[in-house]
């Protein structure tokens, strides 16, 4: 009998998963998603998508943490646990960590900096804009991802070409880092077992636009990334002390 042809991975494949890797982050986990989560086997959610040893124990982590979440009777302890875990990540910067690009992106670890104005443009290019980007800014891993899984589901030629570029200069210069900071400094199994699965997710996902795209990772490093700041903030000054001249320059 011949091995059953198997349908290849979609980028709709990836976009659903990493939808479910979005909502982790995006806010504190409550009950249903606990549920959701306790029903299901993290390995089936993610079938096809993470297959190396590395991205067999993300999942392992995951698996464990939500037996550990059932075996603690009603649970509301363990969500208020996790409620105390996510603020300290996410809001609070309980841990000295944060979820934002700049901070990782810029020599002086600040918010809202030139890498979260890179980003703006790039949505908008999509005809995108965030909510309100003094509560959440453009540069939040939660925006950055949503924005790869709008191109995984965007039809448009280059959608797939410019995921795979997003990801090399913005997303996986520091999201990596954050994730592997929270695996060492959240309290609870589920947000460490959470870093640990974004990291996995994200490297796969990069492996398979290379497939799909033919183009390599190129992932800026954080020296690069905050040299170009650097040099972009000069260029800005410079600009600014040269007299406007009409038809030279944008105007408003």
């Amino acid at each position: 009998m011949s091995e059953p042809v198997l349908a290849p991975i979609a980028a709709a494949d990836w976009a659903a998963a990493l939808g479910l890797v979005i909502r982790l982050h995006d806010r504190e986990a409550d009950a249903e998603l606990l549920a959701l989560l306790a029903g299901a086997d993290p390995g089936a959610l993610f079938a096809g998508l993470l297959n190396t040893p590395a991205e067999a124990d993300a999942l392992t982590a995951l698996s464990a943490a939500l037996r550990d979440l059932a075996g603690q009777g009603d649970g509301s302890a363990a969500l208020d646990e996790i409620a105390v875990d996510f603020c300290d990540i996410y809001l609070t910067h309980g841990y000295r960590i944060a979820p934002s690009g700049s901070v990782w992106m810029t020599e002086e670890h600040l918010e809202r900096q030139a890498p979260m104005f890179a980003v703006r443009e790039w949505y908008a290019h999509y005809g995108l804009a965030v909510p309100d980007w003094r509560l959440r800014a453009d540069d939040h891993l939660v925006h950055e991802l949503q924005f790869v899984q709008h191109l995984l589901c965007d039809k448009a030629e280059f959608a797939a070409t410019d995921a795979a570029r997003f990801l090399d200069a913005h997303a996986l210069p520091w999201i990596p880092d954050f994730c592997a900071a929270m695996q060492k400094r959240a309290r609870t199994p589920f947000y460490r077992a959470t870093g640990a699965l974004t990291q996995a997710f994200l490297g796969a996902l990069r492996d398979w636009l290379a497939e799909t795209t033919g183009i390599a990772p190129n992932v800026l490093s954080h020296a690069f990334a905050r040299e170009a700041d650097r040099k972009a903030r000069e260029d800005e000054l410079k600009a600014a002390e040269q007299p406007f001249v009409p038809g030279l320059a944008e105007s408003w």
